[in-house]
């Protein structure tokens, strides 16, 4: 009789412990696939930001010149213009 409560026991740790380890595994994967979408979501971001930033013109508000926004300065006069300034929309 001793040696079937011990038994029990036993198994009910065991079936404890095998259930604390899946879910500690569990969470291990669903944060480590988290952290995996953010990664590939910020280079993503990047790609789209370097291809928009390729094609986004910018005019100088000094010369008017047109050139990319990768530029940190307008290359006819050298002003930093870096700051885009969207115009207003008209409302009506």
């Amino acid at each position: 009789m001793a040696t079937s409560i011990a038994a029990e026991i036993i198994l009910i740790f065991s079936t404890m412990f095998i259930a604390v380890t899946i879910a500690a595994l569990w969470f291990t994967f669903s944060a480590s696939k988290l952290k995996h979408k953010k990664e590939l979501e910020e280079k993503k971001m990047n790609i789209i930001d370097k291809h928009f930033n390729e094609l986004l013109r910018i005019e100088c508000p000094y010369c008017r010149t047109i050139y990319t926004a990768n530029r940190s300065e307008c290359p006819n006069c050298k002003a930093n213009t870096k700051k885009i300034l969207f115009p207003e929309i008209p409302t009506n």
